[in-house]
């Protein structure tokens, strides 16, 4: 096959499911999974703190380290619903979840009375999603990774004794993997993806204790656009390409309120700048395409509690909601079906004693059931359109260790 042909190819294909966007989860980076992430901003209690708020890092009166080991479990099932032509013909119901193992490191230095830095490496998202040759979008995907991991120092300034500011600099790596099936007949080859990219970003922060009991925290991640550089391959073949992907700007609102010795509530608001994502670009040697995606800005609220239950031990619990980027079936995607999310999280802390404190967590994530009704070679004989339903779900589970000085 021919450079040129292989482009047109994958100017159809590959560039319809450059993974676009519902990969955001901030369970890989902040540390409050056991509440759904409520209060995430507002909490100042160990070093994830470096990546979750650094502003509120100017609570820490002595250096903090924490390391967490995490399992992110994926169980997404596609059931066909009367696909046509080039995606006629695959399995009726098809398995596309994965696991995949996570950690994270954070660091908290106090370096006088007024300044505090820190350092986080964690991710903000990603996304691995596993569908099998059988699939019957395989033609547009059979598998897919995409890997982010930041690099985030941060610094905090304490302002007055009840109000902190704080600013941090994100390096962030990112790392795409994409498979298309060919076709039967061998009319289209298999297609083999990749690419890598280097971004910067960065975080702004505040964190005001009104009393003892309550405390507010805001953070905003700045936008990281990353342009995938890399190659597509056949078994002849290969042509240069760059994909582009964007993790969307956040902010998030936080509050912790001390209601007795024994109970505490959380609660968090957030925004994601999804609308930045109207299309998804990939170029290839001397060819460019944009895909429509038109996904919005999404919007979420969650609420958690704390409960101490002994000396040593203290329970948790939360629950979250977040609309849906976009819940047009002709604009879904087998890369990242996405809808309204839920999350429900427990977990348990318990102080092994005056420096180390160990939490144990557990989060269900349910993505809905969004509907795909993909059409490839719209208006002309080879017409295809891929129709089905997706029901999504992740189990987010693990361990954090924090040490204080």
């Amino acid at each position: 096959m021919k450079k040129t042909q292989l482009s047109l190819i994958a100017l159809s294909l590959f560039a319809a499911n450059a993974s676009a966007a519902g990969y955001m989860f901030p369970e890989l980076g902040m540390m409050n999974i056991s509440t759904a992430g409520a209060g995430a901003q507002a909490i100042a209690e160990g070093a994830e703190t470096a990546f979750a708020n650094p502003a509120a890092m100017s609570e820490f009166e002595s250096t903090a380290i924490a390391f967490n080991l995490q399992g992110m479990v994926s169980d997404i099932e596609y059931t066909d619903a009367g696909s046509t032509g080039l995606f006629r013909g695959g399995e009726n119901s098809t398995q596309a979840g994965t696991a995949m193992p996570v950690s994270s490191f954070y660091l908290v230095q106090p370096i006088n009375d007024k300044w505090t830095a820190g350092l986080a490496i964690a991710s903000s998202g990603g996304s691995v999603i596993d569908y099998g040759p059988q699939f019957s979008g395989a033609l547009l995907l059979q598998d897919a990774q995409l890997l982010t991991v930041q690099f985030n120092p941060s610094i905090a300034y304490q302002v007055q004794d009840n109000f902190s500011v704080g600013v941090g600099l994100v390096t962030e790596y990112g790392m795409l993997n994409q498979t298309l099936a060919g076709s039967g007949g061998g009319l289209v080859p298999q297609i083999d993806a990749s690419g890598s990219s280097l971004e910067f970003g960065y975080t702004l922060s505040a964190f005001y204790k009104l009393d003892e009991r309550n405390q507010f925290g805001f953070a905003y991640r700045s936008q990281i656009e990353h342009d995938m550089d890399g190659e597509l391959k056949t078994r002849s073949n290969k042509v240069d390409s760059s994909v582009n992907i964007i993790m969307p700007a956040t902010a998030l609102l936080s509050g912790y309120h001390s209601l007795n010795e024994k109970v505490a509530a959380m609660w968090s608001l957030g925004w994601t700048d999804f609308s930045k994502i109207s299309d998804t670009s990939i170029s290839l040697t001397n060819r460019e395409a944009d895909i429509a995606r038109n996904w919005e800005d999404t919007f979420s609220a969650s609420v958690g509690m704390h409960y101490q239950l002994t000396e040593q031990w203290r329970l948790e619990g939360g629950v979250y909601y977040e609309t849906s980027p976009q819940d047009d079936p002709r604009y879904q995607y087998p890369d990242v079906p996405t809808g309204e999310i839920w999350k429900f999280g427990t977990g348990a802390s318990y102080d092994i004693n005056k420096q180390w404190r160990m939490q144990m967590y557990y989060e269900y994530y349910y993505g809905g059931t969004p509907s795909i009704e993909y059409t490839l070679f719209e208006g002309s004989p080879a017409e295809s359109t891929l129709r089905g339903d997706y029901d999504a779900d992740i189990h987010f589970f693990g361990v954090l260790f924090n040490y204080q000085f």
